[in-house]
């Protein structure tokens, strides 16, 4: 990951900004429409070392030395002091953790390294006190805008997939140096890059105690990128909430995808997403039972998964939205639906069944001949936005 480095006149110390992931990868997708658009494919740490997978990797010295610097951090103390020297790797390795896995973001990502072994951590903030606790108060109540639609019947499951929309549907992508890249922008100010996406899900799952961690690491660009791993019934998924979020030309306020919710490592580890495992070993997560195949959205043949995503889009339009999207079990089903659908134009049948089935507002219909069509090759997954005109 890219890291700027500076010296400190007279203070024997460099300053080492680690990658707020400033250049955090995301997915610039441009397309247009034609007559059949085609596309290239206190807010601190919830308590209990069982919930924070990274606090508990640490050793008991160094979950000492990691609570005296969250202290310090969340008190907004100019430095850490602990009870002995550390070396500086050390020292690295206990910000990055404070910095990526608890949710101080008023902290700044500057890690000051001392040129020898040190007993103190110099800390700098992006916020002053009063402006920070403002912030705590937006953060909580749109976390509790968020929650408060959920019961006692309400499973992880429903709730994961509540925040992973949330924040697709109501933040945007905006790579500058004024944007916010806390979960305060991801949440509260309506753009972030991917580490506020990160931090922001994190946020939400902590307070309904569902384990995750923030992962940072590269994409398969090479540029810094962070994402999430969370637990639900018992087994570690993978969740990206940028990528989730592409850019789209003309924008779509209303587009939402699941490509990259609920993914196991061998979906997108060193395909798509490459951890940076220096100081942190992250969970695994080898489960296949992605959000497709709990939406019943996982199709084994051609024929299958064609008549999966027109029940999808019917769906959609029922419920006022205008996308669909299914998954494939191989290469030989997807590759076969494609072809079936835009070389064949089986895809009007699948806009045909969805605007005669759909229970859509009066004088609104799907069109048949216009559409936008995503196909992620690597995923299987087949995509489609459809388009309504009204007709009054």
């Amino acid at each position: 990951m890219k890291t700027h480095q500076r010296i400190v006149i007279g203070a024997l110390l460099f300053v080492l900004t680690l990658p707020n992931l400033s250049g955090c990868s995301r997915i610039n997708e441009d397309y247009s429409l034609s007559e059949t658009v085609t596309s290239a494919g206190s807010l601190s740490a919830i308590t209990g070392n069982d919930r924070r997978y990274i606090y508990s990797s640490l050793s008991p010295k160094e979950q000492q030395m990691y609570d005296i610097l969250q202290n310090a951090a969340e008190n907004f103390q100019p430095q850490a002091v602990f009870p002995e020297k550390l070396p500086p790797e050390t020292l690295k390795k206990l910000f990055l953790a404070v910095y990526y896995q608890e949710n101080i973001f008023w902290l700044t990502s500057k890690f000051y390294r001392p040129d020898s072994d040190s007993d103190t951590l110099r800390l700098t903030y992006r916020y002053d006190e009063e402006t920070t606790h403002q912030m705590q108060a937006d953060i909580g109540k749109t976390s509790w805008k968020i929650s408060s639609v959920f019961d006692e019947s309400t499973s992880d499951y429903e709730k994961l997939k509540a925040f992973h929309d949330y924040i697709v549907l109501n933040c945007t992508f905006f790579d500058d140096e004024n944007t916010d890249t806390t979960l305060y922008g991801a949440l509260c100010g309506g753009y972030s890059m991917c580490e506020g996406y990160a931090a922001a899900f994190n946020l939400l799952c902590q307070k309904s105690d569902i384990p995750c961690v923030t992962v940072t690491g590269t994409g398969s660009d090479g540029a810094s990128h962070a994402w999430n791993k969370v637990m639900l019934d018992g087994e570690w998924y993978n969740v990206d909430c940028t990528w989730d979020d592409p850019i789209l030309d003309p924008p779509d306020e209303n587009f939402i995808r699941h490509y990259y919710f609920l993914v196991s490592d061998k979906d997108i580890e060193g395909i798509t997403h490459f951890p940076d495992n220096t100081y942190f070993s992250y969970p695994e997560c080898s489960s296949d039972n992605n959000y497709f195949r709990r939406e019943g959205l996982y199709a084994d043949s051609a024929d299958s998964g064609i008549a999966l995503l027109s029940s999808a889009a019917a769906d959609a339009i029922s419920a006022g939205l205008t996308d669909a999207e299914a998954r494939f079990a191989d290469e030989k089903a997807y590759y076969s639906a494609k072809t079936a659908l835009f070389d064949r134009k089986k895809i009007r049948q699948v806009l045909e069944y969805a605007d005669s089935r759909a229970d859509k507002p009066a004088g609104k219909t799907v069109m048949t001949n216009k559409y936008v069509r995503y196909c992620n090759d690597s995923l299987l997954i087949i995509h489609i936005t459809m388009i309504c005109e009204d007709t009054r």
